[in-house]
């Protein structure tokens, strides 16, 4: 019987030509065809090799997972502790709690810099940029009135969609949004639900150097009997 140290690599291989066959290359068929303002589009347009569109392809899926996961559990601990947000959030429509998380996603954006090379065909040399997401964030210039504040009326009042630089911006903007808030959305709503839901105990903050964004690890939650 083949040892699980050959097993492990030989699924992991399955699992990743299944992704490229059923999810990669049709959307870069649909891409050639049609041509958007996406990071897969630009690679296709840079003239990328198949190679570098999957790997590419992977390192934003499992970003993606891993900042979703620090997000719900972010914003499962301001819910808990706030009971007039939790019940705000539990009696929304899903535009009202789409904005409830957004507000949140501004005040802890899981992703503290976002770092964009400026063009160079405008005459000057290229230059890497970091911005400070937590910085553009709290100005009012950017963000409106008593930034420090919750307002999930915020976007109304700014005639925005909210979502400020949280997600990025241009070709290169997070093209897993939509999935990200709404996973998000369902999945509190459906545990706030849960009768006697509780915060025991808060997490623990920690921070990831790979990322550049927060941990929260340790975090306890619970519950009355059914």
């Amino acid at each position: 019987m083949p040892s699980s140290s050959v097993i492990w690599p030989a699924a992991r291989s399955m699992a990743v030509l299944s992704f490229y066959r059923n999810d990669v290359t049709p959307a870069i068929r649909a891409r050639q065809r049609a041509p958007q303002d996406d990071v897969l589009s630009h690679l296709l347009e840079k003239k990328a090799s198949r190679k570098m569109i999957l790997i590419e392809c992977m390192t934003y899926a499992g970003a993606g997972m891993v900042t979703t996961r620090e997000f719900i559990v972010m914003a499962a601990w301001y819910l808990l502790e706030r009971p007039e947000l939790r019940e705000d959030f539990l009696a929304g429509d899903e535009k009202r709690q789409v904005a409830i998380l957004l507000e949140i996603l501004r005040l802890e954006p899981i992703a503290a810099l976002l770092h964009r090379r400026t063009d160079p065909s405008r005459g000057a040399e290229s230059q890497l940029l970091a911005l400070d997401l937590r910085a553009v964030h709290l100005d009012e210039e950017a963000v409106g009135p008593c930034p420090h504040a919750l307002d999930p009326d915020r976007a109304t009042k700014m005639k925005t969609n909210g979502a400020f630089l949280s997600f990025g911006t241009g070709s290169h903007h997070c093209p897993g949004r939509q999935v990200a808030l709404h996973e998000t959305r369902m999945f509190l709503d459906a545990l706030l639900r849960v009768p006697g839901i509780r915060l025991e105990r808060e997490p623990d903050i920690g921070w990831s150097g790979l990322l550049m964004s927060y941990e929260l690890r340790g975090a306890v939650v619970t519950c009355s009997k059914a």
